[in-house]
């Protein structure tokens, strides 16, 4: 009893200190490893991917290939408004098949080389209705232009379980845009889907 009552051996000290240093151990050696078969996987595909270029091609060509990986969309630019809206109205038409217009798009680079230089948003033609390959967002803008009819289509498919008239449906985009649905621009018929949305 010359030590005391409740005083820690010295003993326990040490075994406690080298508990923590072998789960440290433990821990390091896991994170090491786990970059380690990473790389190996990486390592891999890239080998895989020089010995079979086409099939990796036609893999990037059916959108379930992106040799950039997720890393890149961190390092991507930002969409313009106009990209941003175009986007929406083509999910609200029925063009991209996802709830979230952005998971219809990805930031990767075309074949053969892959080139992260050459990078930049592509739409994924798997979900889409319209695409047989990926195409550059830019691109698709300027070739696919929304149509006033798909539009107007678009806000029907709202109005109608609301059981709204021509006439309600009018006074509701002219209280929404300030115009008349004839005047209607592609901004106006953004903000009117939007409304719609949240009623």
């Amino acid at each position: 009893m010359a030590r005391g009552f409740g005083v820690v051996q010295p003993k326990q000290r040490s075994s406690r200190k080298s508990a923590s240093q072998k789960l440290q151990k433990k821990q390091t050696d896991s994170q090491q490893r786990s970059v380690e078969i990473r790389e190996e996987i990486e390592n891999f595909l890239e080998q895989d991917r020089h010995k079979n270029p086409d099939q990796h091609t036609l893999a990037w060509l059916a959108g379930v290939y992106n040799p950039l990986g997720e890393g890149a969309e961190d390092n991507a630019r930002f969409l313009e408004a106009d990209e941003e809206e175009w986007l929406f109205l083509a999910k609200e038409v029925g063009w991209l098949q996802v709830e979230d217009e952005l998971d219809a798009i990805y930031f990767t680079a075309p074949p053969p080389n892959f080139d992260p230089a050459q990078a930049d948003w592509y739409i994924r033609p798997d979900l889409t209705s319209w695409l047989e390959e990926p195409e550059l967002l830019g691109e698709a803008i300027a070739k696919y232009p929304i149509s006033a009819e798909l539009m107007r289509a678009a806000i029907a498919r709202y109005t109608k379980p609301l059981g709204w008239n021509a006439e309600k449906i009018e006074a509701f985009i002219r209280e929404t845009t300030g115009r008349p649905s004839t005047e209607m621009a592609i901004a106006d018929c953004t903000i009117v889907l939007l409304e719609l949305g949240r009623l």
